[in-house]
């Protein structure tokens, strides 16, 4: 038996694009939040060291300055520490906004698809699937059976 696939439905498919980017986005959201609080804490300590930078010449002092400001870097410092200082629910709806945020990307991705198919099934006729009945539970034993060499 031939089917055609005229048009799939939208709505259908936005719930399934939904429900598949955040399973898909769930574990990537997850080791960026746990890789960004591994890296925070050494990244202050580092630029920590830059706050008091001098230059001396035979044990004598000549310039004693702030990289951090003059590089313009104290509002990124002030916005690492925010983030060293955040608690778990932070983090935690952080991973889950970023879950949410790519499974909203990949349902409008699907639905746009969806209906570029559409479009395009209207225009062509659409994609035709060959497919085949399944035998009832009873005719499935007897199937079986035979395959088994048994008589039905």
């Amino acid at each position: 038996m031939k089917v055609v696939i005229e048009r799939v439905g939208l709505g259908s498919l936005s719930r399934m694009g939904c429900v598949l980017g955040l399973m898909a986005a769930g574990l990537p959201s997850l080791v960026c939040g746990l890789l960004a609080l591994g890296v925070v804490r050494p990244l202050l300590d580092w630029l920590a060291g830059w706050r008091d930078l001098s230059i001396s010449l035979m044990g004598q002092e000549l310039v004693r300055f702030d990289l951090l400001q003059f590089l313009g870097l104290d509002n990124a410092v002030i916005w690492l520490q925010s983030v060293a200082e955040a608690s778990l629910a932070v983090f935690v709806l952080t991973v889950l906004a970023g879950a949410l945020l790519s499974g909203a990307l990949l349902a409008l991705l699907v639905v746009l698809l969806g209906f570029t198919y559409n479009l395009l099934a209207s225009a062509t006729g659409g994609l035709v699937v060959e497919m085949a009945a399944l035998p009832g539970p009873d005719e499935r034993r007897s199937v079986e059976r035979t395959a088994d060499g048994e008589q039905a």
